[in-house]
């Protein structure tokens, strides 16, 4: 497509420039498409020279980065946009950090907002105490601290066996932010370096979680039957697991009061599940599989692993349970709900 005249050719060989928006190429001018007649391509006569357009498209190069296997961040990096494959008058509404609600205007295009819920945090503990909330980050690594000592995820040891597999850890930090751009809270995590494991530190590492489709047909259900609905967000859900291979881990620095060897970075041996670790999410479902078949007496759906079900939907003893990672829903009486939570938290 030539940009200054707005005609279309028709070619075998082409290059996109995908660093424009089409809309930006259409906005000021309309494109008319220019095709010759077929009769007089079929009747022998030669194909009329065209002649090549001033301006051709020519993609941009887009420099490839490294994999970097350092170990400074650990942490998904955010979903972002490039700014080379958006329209100039979009990368300005990017670069806004105050959080705004997305709208349409008038001309139909929308206003793309973004909002910033959680904020990376410091990625040491020595940076953690340097930084202008100290207190505030002492505190969530010490909550972070009691919940392990809590579930007994692990147990003190001088040093490994020689022939023992032993993975590093480090914290993960992050600020939660208010709408308005405030911190609410801030979260700390222990994380083991899963990406450090060998075969034969884990070995089924695949957990079912219920599809979208069949949270609506759950949804649909629970409206048909007029039931009430429960949410459910399970604290600390990886730390209950217990762990089925033999695991060591090398802490981070911190304070470890219940080391008796007073080290900087204890070692430990893993007894629970941890964040970051490859079976981590396995362990979990086979707990809360085990928990609902078992316990609860409920049926797994066949066709939508993560579904479970009992009684008859519209009486006292239907209920429908959907689960995705930690986040279960309970449809069914309230009385049926209020049995079912408190045996689940428990």
């Amino acid at each position: 497509m030539d940009i200054s005249t707005g005609r279309v050719f028709m070619a075998r060989d082409i290059e996109f420039d995908e660093s424009i928006h089409y809309q930006q190429l259409l906005r000021s001018q309309s494109t008319k498409l220019m095709l010759e007649p077929a009769s007089e391509l079929q009747s022998g006569a030669p194909a009329p020279q065209v002649e090549p357009p001033q301006q051709l498209l020519k993609a941009k190069p887009r420099p490839i980065n490294p994999i970097d296997d350092s170990d400074d961040d650990l942490s998904p990096p955010a979903a972002s946009l490039e700014p080379d494959r958006m329209p100039k008058d979009l990368q300005s509404d990017l670069k806004c950090t105050a959080p705004a609600s997305s709208s349409r205007t008038r001309s139909g295009r929308s206003t793309i907002s973004m909002a910033m819920m959680i904020e990376r945090g410091p990625k040491t503990y020595h940076a953690a105490l340097n930084s202008e909330d100290a207190e505030q980050w002492k505190e969530a690594i010490g909550k972070e601290v009691s919940s392990m000592e809590s579930h007994g995820v692990f147990t003190f040891v001088e040093r490994p066996p020689e022939d023992a597999s032993m993975i590093e850890s480090r914290w993960v930090m992050g600020r939660k932010l208010l709408a308005n751009g405030q911190t609410e809270k801030w979260k700390v995590r222990l994380v083991g370096r899963g990406d450090q494991q060998t075969p034969g530190d884990y070995n089924d590492i695949i957990s079912p979680v219920i599809d979208l489709a069949s949270v609506r047909l759950a949804l649909a259900l629970a409206a048909k039957h007029d039931l009430e609905i429960a949410v459910l967000d399970i604290p600390t859900a990886f730390l209950g697991c217990h762990l089925q291979e033999t695991l060591y881990m090398r802490l981070p620095d911190g304070e470890w009061p219940d080391d008796r060897y007073c080290r900087a970075r204890p070692i430990v041996k893993l007894n629970k599940t941890l964040y970051g670790i490859k079976q981590a999410n396995r362990e979990y479902f086979e707990d809360v599989f085990d928990f609902i078949v078992d316990d609860l007496g409920l049926q797994p759906s066949v066709a939508a692993p993560g579904l479970f079900f009992g009684g008859t939907l519209g009486k006292a003893n239907g209920v429908l349970i959907p689960v995705y990672v930690d986040d279960i829903k309970i449809m069914g009486s309230l009385k049926l709900i209020s049995s079912i939570s408190s045996r689940l938290y428990d």
